[in-house]
């Protein structure tokens, strides 16, 4: 728990450096910006399949 603590103060520094005013951080959610710690990025993301290109794939249209 700690830890996520600290991740959690670590993103507040770096979004009031990039710009982000202390009320609009103030004002989020907690589990919103969890979850955006949390975010993978597409590449990590195998579960997510474009249907075209799956399409394209098994019938090569």
């Amino acid at each position: 728990m700690k830890n996520q603590q600290e991740d959690f103060e670590l993103l507040a520094k770096q979004l009031l450096i990039e710009g982000l005013s202390p009320k609009d951080f103030d004002d989020s959610s907690f589990f919103n910006m969890m979850a955006s710690l949390n975010a993978r990025k597409k590449e990590d993301r195998a579960e997510l399949v474009d249907p075209l290109e799956a399409i394209d794939q098994t019938y090569g249209l």
